[in-house]
């Protein structure tokens, strides 16, 4: 496991807060693992398939299915739109 320090201000900030004011995520910490996960998905350096699989990998005793998985990446990307976000 790596543990991280960032220190965000501005935009980043405003888009975090939003994150989880909004109910995609619970916590700053989240927020940032799913936006890695949609970063790796949709940059294509990762697959659906690997990202799933390193998940299960390291987290057996969490399930984590493809639907779920896309549901989160889907609203985030929803909220990409979101009149809110624009005002960063």
């Amino acid at each position: 496991m790596t543990t991280v320090t960032v220190s965000f201000k501005g935009a980043q900030e405003k888009i975090l807060e939003e994150m989880i004011d909004l109910g995609i995520v619970r916590t700053k910490t989240e927020a940032i693992r799913v936006a890695m996960l949609n970063f790796a998905l949709t940059s294509g350096l990762m697959s659906k398939e690997k990202i799933l699989g390193a998940i299960h990998k390291q987290a057996k005793s969490i399930r984590v299915n493809e639907a779920d998985l896309q549901g989160m990446i889907e609203r985030a990307k929803e909220e990409q739109g979101s009149p809110r976000l624009h005002n960063v």
